[in-house]
């Protein structure tokens, strides 16, 4: 990386500035063409751990390593027996944190012991390198290669891959994502080692791990903390402050995570590996579970090792809103803690008040984690608390609650390397059961973990906890990408329900676990008059009816699945009678607990095993399973993530953070799904406003919208867009002949292509419209502009189509062929071809032939007929500057300034065409002289490259075709030896021989002989 005039590049712009930001941050730079097997640097090219670095450093980490036994590490670490390759990650990350493990024999006797592959107490003792353009061969091919634009190697090993687009590209982060992808296909080698994967633009930067989606890559917005940068965003991106410095989001995570003791911490300790059905999936921490795991471990050590009193004791709060992963949090927190030696294996005790929630965490950790324990009794709490020395115990907060009001819950140690992990500690028996907690465990310190709100009017939840670690809000997480919106829509009046029924007073229904018998019986009455009101015949059918069709429609526009919340298990089962009877019902299920041998026979085939239990979670997660619906009355409402999930609906009265738990199920990222939908048959909304106003004022909106937002924002959208075709008669489009079609569109195109800023705006505000709609169906207000949409979809091919131009709205994400949304409006109507209008057949056209051109001066739609011609011309002239680009770069040129000139309206589209017709020519005649010539491409390209040197000291041109012929005979005999490019002494062949035909051609200036042959050699490099 040599510094010299300032260039557009991505290379130079986002690839090197990376570099340099690595190298003030410690790391060495080597070219990735210094990093070759001719180097001796690793075995071959589809090697990728750097041996003889990779030897050094493991023998400096154990000295006790001989040569022989290094080798034999390096022959473990990089020769990993496994089919796949995600496996095979996880055995290396194994290897990584915890040692190879080597036998060996000295002298008689036959050893064990572990190699450390990094020395993570001391980053200074690793060596960090970066490298671009690093080269490695096909996995399952020879021959073939790829170039990650940068590969960051910790002692060796790589370990972290980066993909870059340039700012004045116009891909963006995610086609670099995109990238990624192939060349994992490619060379999976290299990536089974990678712990964390970057794409970025330079402006939007966003990193994950090799298994993640696009959706689970995730932005870093922190360097010391996560709450020491200011972040200015704008409708592009965001721009950062820190420390009086404005930086970049690569700035951010090169200096936040690949500060070296950073990135180590990170590789050892946020990386776990998790099964997802009957795969393995490899997930990474966010930088706000970093940071706010760091904090907490600061203050757990700090609490335990000089805490003298409870208030010393009290760790603190965290508050991360539904969906950002509190569990993942509270596994990385947990496998940190106990890593402290200071602590001396302290005992962790996780506590939640719900056995299905305890359940569902301690699931998380038992694959991670394998010493988490589960108690099942309070006398086995009490036993496990006095004996076990440490680990991670979990357990509901009731087995510390007393039988009597007269017992007294029993001391049982006085241990002060004991931490109580509280999950959604914002309920109000915490504290209640706190201070059982206090006499039971003394000295033990207290954390709290929550993602539903605090009520600031009661701050006993800070009282036990402490305050707060970290707060991360729903507002970030929207931004983030980390949830989606959820919208709510009420369907009380669709189904007229009676005063009767709302009105009852839903206040009396209590989610508390009361002491009182008398308040327990007036809440089995309530719930008992409720349920004999569901019950009704024509009033559950009525549900079951709407139910049914309102998922039909809504599955038509977005595939997905729903969850039904019924008052009680009776509710349940008679609603599940009733939809396996609707017309077009989707396969559904009833989830509930339940004993065989005490409930009624009706129950029995809705009452499962626990295993049972988990292959149906298995399938309703599963987006392709045919599971679409579940009816649940308590269960599966807390801790249990379905990301394709989109819908529920509402049947039974709920409250306060029960509620906000629900309803968050349908906050999940998955795919292009827009936002979740809140469907109320009972009349939540009050208790939802209620429960909402917990949280700070401003965060209420984020929280839940009403879908008649939508819809009023839905059809201000629509008024924007359809304003672009006013007077054009688009809204029959279904009814019109091919023909007819074919015009309409054109003419529409010809409406939104004049300028380059009006296709922007059409683009952006249609994608605004499509994702409204695709939030409010199947409200009729949306299904009525359904076949409109699909025509503006139309449109917004043809422009993407014919864009030469590709901006952030015009990426591939709008690129993909029609959604599901307009496949099934349109049929087989497709955006209509401009060689339509022209009569003529695809194949048996010769672009740029005069006849064509004068056809497209002669087109009535002009800005059709310039979009396309430009499309063909750029096109055609970048892979002729491939091979040839002294004789096409300068059409290129005035390609571009053509552009210039038309995107600042410096010229009409009439004369945008006349030009665009001479450059046709121009490139046409270029071509033909070559086969005039009776050149084949490469000779051509050579005569091009020496007719353009200034001042050639051969004026004959017969001669100089002579010499581009000799030159490319020469050439083609190396070429055919695929590593020629990489050997500098087969270069220094090639060159010798190039030199050899230029002196004999009558070459006499040794510089310019010397030039001349630099720039053919370097250019054979660039074609082969």
């Amino acid at each position: 990386m040599e510094k010299g005039v300032a260039k557009l590049t991505e290379e130079y712009m986002v690839e090197d500035h990376a570099i340099t930001i690595l190298k003030n941050l410690g790391y060495s730079y080597i070219h990735g063409s210094d990093l070759t097997p001719h180097d001796k640097e690793r075995e071959s090219y589809r090697d990728v751990i750097l041996k003889k670095r990779f030897i050094s450093a493991v023998k400096q980490i154990n000295p006790w390593l001989s040569d022989e036994l290094a080798e034999k590490v390096y022959q473990l670490v990089s020769n990993i027996d496994h089919p796949d390759p995600v496996m095979r990650g996880k055995m290396f990350y194994d290897m990584l944190t915890t040692g190879v493990k080597l036998t060996f024999r000295e002298g008689n006797e036959e050893k064990t012991r572990l190699v450390r592959l990094i020395d993570f107490t001391n980053p200074d003792k690793n060596e960090f390198l970066a490298s671009n353009q690093f080269e490695v061969e096909y996995y399952y091919e020879a021959e073939k290669f790829r170039r990650p634009d940068l590969v960051i190697f910790i002692n060796g090993i790589p370990l972290a891959i980066f993909e870059f687009k340039g700012f004045n590209s116009g891909d963006t982060a995610k086609d670099a994502f995109n990238d990624h992808k192939v060349k994992m296909k490619d060379i999976p080698q290299l990536y089974q080692y990678a712990q964390i994967l970057v794409a970025s633009d330079g402006l939007e930067t966003k990193y994950g791990s090799p298994t993640s989606d696009w959706e689970r890559f995730f932005v870093w917005e922190g360097i010391e903390s996560d709450d020491d940068v200011e972040i200015e965003e704008f409708e592009e991106g965001a721009i950062y402050r820190w420390k009086d410095k404005t930086l970049t989001s690569l700035d951010i995570l090169l200096f936040g995570l690949f500060n070296k003791e950073r990135f180590l911490e990170f590789v050892e300790d946020f990386v776990i590996y998790d099964k997802a059905g009957k795969s393995l999936i490899k997930k990474i921490a966010t930088y706000y579970q970093f940071y706010t795991v760091k904090k907490a471990v600061e203050r757990t050590a700090k609490a335990i090792l000089f805490g003298r009193s409870n208030e010393e004791r009290r760790i603190g709060v965290v508050w991360h809103t539904q969906g950002s992963g509190k569990s993942l949090t509270m596994l990385f927190y947990a496998r940190k803690v106990l890593k402290i030696p200071e602590l001396d294996y302290p005992l962790l005790l996780f506590l939640t008040d719900r056995r299905e929630l305890d359940e569902q965490l301690y699931g998380v950790f038992a694959d991670a984690l394998p010493i988490a324990k589960h108690v099942e009794t309070i006398e086995d709490l009490q036993k496990t608390v006095k004996e076990t020395r440490g680990g991670i115990v979990f357990a509901t907060i009731q087995k510390f609650g007393r039988k009597s009001k007269e017992e007294e819950y029993p001391f049982l140690t006085d241990r002060r390397n004991i931490v109580i992990i509280a999950d959604e500690a914002h309920r109000s028996h915490y504290r209640k059961l706190a201070e059982n907690l206090r006499k039971a465990i003394p000295n033990a310190s207290f954390l709290g973990f929550t993602a539903t709100p605090i009520d600031y009017e009661d701050r006993s939840t800070t009282l036990v906890f402490g305050d707060y670690i970290s707060i991360y809000s729903i507002e970030k997480a929207r931004r983030h990408g980390v949830v989606v919106p959820i919208y709510y829509e009420s369907r009380l009046s669709e189904l007229h329900l009676t005063n009767e029924f709302i009105d009852l007073e839903f206040e009396e229904i209590s989610e508390k676990v009361a002491a009182d018998p008398e308040e327990k019986e007036s809440i089995k009455r309530a719930f008992a008059k409720l349920e004999r009101i569901m019950l009704t015949k024509e009033y559950i059918e009525n549900v079951a009816k709407d139910i049914v069709d309102h998922f039909n429609r809504r599955i038509q526009q977005l595939d997905g699945k729903a969850i039904v919340v019924t008052i009680s298990r009776k509710v349940a089962v008679e609603l599940y009678k009733k939809i396996i009877k609707q017309p077009n019902a989707p396969n559904v299920a009833v989830v509930m607990s339940g004993n065989k041998s005490k409930d009624p026979e009706e129950f029995h085939e809705h009452i499962r095993t626990k295993k049972e239990l988990k292959d149906l979670a298995d399938k309703f997660k599963d987006p392709e399973s045919d599971l679409k619906m579940v009816i649940v009355v308590d269960m599966w409402l807390t801790g249990f993530d379905v990301p394709c999930l989109h819908t529920m609906y509402f049947w039974k009265p709920m409250k306060n953070h029960s509620l906000v738990q629900a309803i968050a199920r349908v906050n999940r990222v998955f795919r292009d799904k827009p936002g979740g939908l809140i469907v109320d048959y009972i009349g939540i909304a009050d208790d939802l406003r209620k429960s909402l106003s917990k949280y700070a004022v401003e965060q209420i909106r984020e929280t839940l919208t009403n879908i008649n937002e939508v819809l009023a924002l839905l059809k201000e959208k629509y008024d924007v867009v359809s304003s672009y075709f006013s007077g054009l008669d688009y809204k029959t489009w279904k009814k019109l002949s091919s023909e007819e079609l074919a015009r309409l569109t054109a003419q529409a195109y010809e409406r939104v292509a004049k300028y380059e800023d009006t296709k922007k705006r059409f683009v952006k505000n249609f994608v605004a419209l499509k994702k409204l709609y695709l939030l409010a169906s199947p409200h009729p207000e949306a299904t009525a502009i359904k076949d409109e949409l699909a025509f503006f979809e139309m449109i917004k091919k043809m422009i993407v189509k014919y864009s030469v131009r590709k901006t952030r709205e015009i990426s591939r994400d709008l690129e993909r062929e029609v959604s599901m949304l307009i496949s099934k409006s349109i049929s087989a109507k497709e955006p209509v071809d401009v060689f339509d209008l022209l009569k003529k057949d695809k194949p048996e056209i010769s672009v740029l032939s005069e006849e064509f051109l004068r056809e497209i001066e002669n087109l009535e739609y002009k800005s059709l007929a310039a979009e396309m011609l430009l499309k063909i011309l750029h096109d055609r002239i970048r892979v002729r500057m491939r091979i040839n680009p002294w004789k096409f770069r300068s059409f290129y040129e005035k390609l571009k300034e053509l552009i210039e000139k038309h995107n600042t309206k410096l010229i009409e589209v009439s004369e945008m065409i006349s030009r665009l017709v001479e450059i046709a020519r121009e490139v046409r005649r270029a071509e033909e002289e070559g086969k005039q010539l009776n050149m084949s491409d490469e000779e051509y390209a050579f005569y091009s490259l020496l007719l353009s040197y200034p001042n050639l000291p051969i004026n004959d041109k017969k001669k100089v075709e002579e010499i581009a012929r000799d030159v490319a005979k020469i050439l083609s005999g190396y070429i055919k030896i695929s590593e020629w490019k990489r050997k500098e002494y087969m270069k220094s062949r090639v060159k010798a021989e190039v030199k050899r035909v230029l002196m004999k051609k009558g070459f006499r200036n040794y510089s310019v002989i010397n030039e001349l042959s630099e720039m053919i050699v370097e250019h054979a490099v660039a074609m082969s």
